[in-house]
């Protein structure tokens, strides 16, 4: 597809966790917080904030680091959905009681196994992620059902991490 960026045309290939611009490979990961997204290009970070209300059609407004630039992809119309819609995942396994990974990283210690009683707050792991460490904690009290990491695994966003039977 093409994609136009103040006026300046580049053939853009979207891959699995890269994008090919221009015939230049570039790694790239993707991290959404309402309408604003962090897209990482070789592990730096762009803030880019979606307008809300942006047409489906023609150009669009985006802002880059605070900057203004305007966007329109040429090519894609068969797949394009609505700008500052989420794709929609599906829902992971585990129903009320599943806790996803809110971030890419690295597990660094998971302190439940199956059958623990928690509470809500409790720790049920950590997770390391540019080079911080984020607990991530029981939503509600239950007993843990599934573990579904260990120590040493690495995560991305959306990934189940357990799986709790809610009291």
């Amino acid at each position: 597809m093409k994609i136009v960026v103040q006026g300046q045309e580049f053939e853009v290939q979207p891959g699995e966790d890269s994008v090919s611009v221009g015939g230049v490979d570039y790694p790239v990961r993707i991290v959404r917080q309402g309408d604003i997204v962090t897209v990482y290009v070789n592990e730096r970070p762009y803030q880019v904030h979606l307008p809300p209300d942006a047409a489906a059609e023609g150009p669009i407004k985006v802002l880059v680091d605070a900057k203004e630039y305007e966007v329109e992809l040429k090519g894609a119309a068969a797949a394009r959905r609505p700008v500052g819609s989420a794709p929609k995942r599906p829902k992971p396994p585990g129903g009320a009681g599943a806790i996803t990974s809110r971030m890419t990283g690295r597990i660094i210690r998971v302190d439940v196994e199956p059958g623990k009683q928690v509470k809500e707050g409790d720790v049920l792991l950590i997770i390391e992620a540019m080079k911080m460490e984020n607990e991530v904690l029981a939503p509600a009290s239950g007993t843990v059902k599934e573990v579904a990491v260990a120590a040493g695994a690495r995560v991305s966003e959306g990934d189940l991490l357990i799986i709790l039977d809610l009291d």
